[in-house]
């Protein structure tokens, strides 16, 4: 990856990016987190300089990190998701941020002496060559940057050989739906933004089954891609004008491209889940003084019962989760579960799912929170990622649960 012309490229531009005066100080950026998923409370937290207005999601959000966890965040830019991720980990975890570009990490370096933190370390790499053990991380998070790579393979066989058996990947990326018109294809600006070295969502998918990877997600959010172009016209990018150098040539070219094309039709901010197969490392993470038992709970889209197994088309998708939810239960975990329809008081007590309906409307439904961390949106995760956020060795399935009176009890709705 650093022999590319590529790669030179990239790294001269966000290089430049580092040199300039973007910050968390500047409106703009921070509307920029904010569009891909990251609250106030988080921004607030940051160092000034750990954002810069180059997300194009929230990695942490479906990541699901434990205390006395390692997590690995690739480019990691000014720090921004090793610092938020160091706060989950604890003092019994660490947290690794690998960037090719010096100008960035000092950037990190500074922010973590200011922070105080002695749960971080930084390491100038490319991500297709990681300074780590084979089986050494939990979890492999990265932001927007995969796809800067023109060897996407080689960077997911990495993942797979430094992460433990049972580990597991949070990736935001850009991913394309169709492919990209000529002119964005070759655009110079395309490419340090993010844009046309992305490659096909099924693509994506595809390579990372290749390099050996389980229960492979890649989900478009829906996220607004023209963020970029939005924060440019606020005109505040660097905090003030006069604060305003030419270095921020990467946010001001792709905002331009933006503006060529409706990039909401051929591209995505994607989410990337996948595991490595061979064990649950986060049961292995837990203390002895600490109790097995999580707090699990499921915040659905209205449905007519608590589960929405009933009707004449039932979304197969249902009835295979509430078996799961079932045999969470087996296991000893507190769950419950709540619909927008049936369980309305639920959902205003709850700050951080009223926080997401707030940003995302219900599109962000169904959530899945484990001990009061999101774990899950949009969608209903595969058993073997509840096993994993809930740290539960994984067992025979059980069958679907039939209650007296039809799949959904005693309700009457089907």
């Amino acid at each position: 990856m650093s022999k590319s012309p590529e790669t030179n490229d990239v790294r001269e531009q966000y290089a430049s990016v580092a040199r300039s005066q973007l910050s968390n100080d500047s409106n703009a950026v921070r509307s920029i987190a904010k569009a891909f998923g990251y609250s106030e409370e988080d921004i607030q937290s940051l160092p000034t300089q750990a954002n810069m207005g180059v997300s194009c999601g929230n990695p942490l959000a479906l990541a699901g990190v434990r205390e006395g966890e390692v997590i690995v965040d690739l480019g990691c830019g000014g720090g921004m998701d090793v610092f938020l991720a160091a706060r989950k980990v604890g003092d019994q975890g660490k947290v690794i941020g690998i960037d090719m570009t010096e100008e960035m990490l000092a950037r990190a370096q500074a922010g973590a002496t200011q922070l105080g933190l002695t749960n971080v370390e930084f390491h100038q790499a490319t991500i297709d060559q990681l300074p780590l053990e084979d089986n050494s991380v939990d979890c492999v998070i990265s932001n927007c940057v995969i796809n800067l790579v023109p060897d996407k393979g080689a960077v997911f066989r990495e993942i797979m050989r430094v992460l433990k058996p049972g580990g597991r990947v949070a990736i935001s990326d850009i991913g394309l739906k169709q492919p990209l018109p000529e002119a964005i294809k070759e655009s110079f600006e395309a490419y340090v933004g993010c844009i046309s070295g992305a490659i096909l969502m099924d693509a994506y998918r595809q390579q990372l089954e290749e390099a050996g990877f389980d229960a492979v997600t890649v989900t478009d959010t829906g996220a607004d891609l023209n963020a970029y172009a939005h924060a440019a016209d606020g005109g505040d990018c660097c905090g003030s004008p006069d604060s305003c150098s030419s270095d921020n040539s990467l946010h001001d070219g792709l905002a331009n491209v933006m503006k060529s094309f409706d990039a909401n039709q051929f591209a995505a901010s994607v989410r990337v889940h996948a595991t490595k197969a061979g064990g649950a490392p986060a049961a292995a993470t837990l203390q002895p003084s600490q109790s097995a038992r999580r707090v699990v709970e499921i915040y659905d889209r209205a449905m007519c019962c608590s589960t929405g197994v009933c009707g004449p088309q039932v979304d197969p998708e249902l009835p295979k989760f509430a078996a799961d939810l079932d045999w969470l239960k087996e296991q000893g975990h507190d769950v419950s579960r709540f619909n927008l329809a049936q369980n309305p008081a639920e959902f205003a007590k709850q700050p951080i799912v009223n926080q997401m309906l707030a940003e995302q409307g219900v599109d962000c439904l169904p959530l899945v929170i484990v001990d009061g961390v999101i774990v899950s949106r949009s969608e209903y995760p595969s058993r073997e990622n509840l096993a994993l956020w809930t740290g539960t060795p994984l067992k025979t399935k059980s069958a679907l649960p039939m209650a007296d009176g039809g799949c959904c009890g005693g309700s009457g709705c089907c």
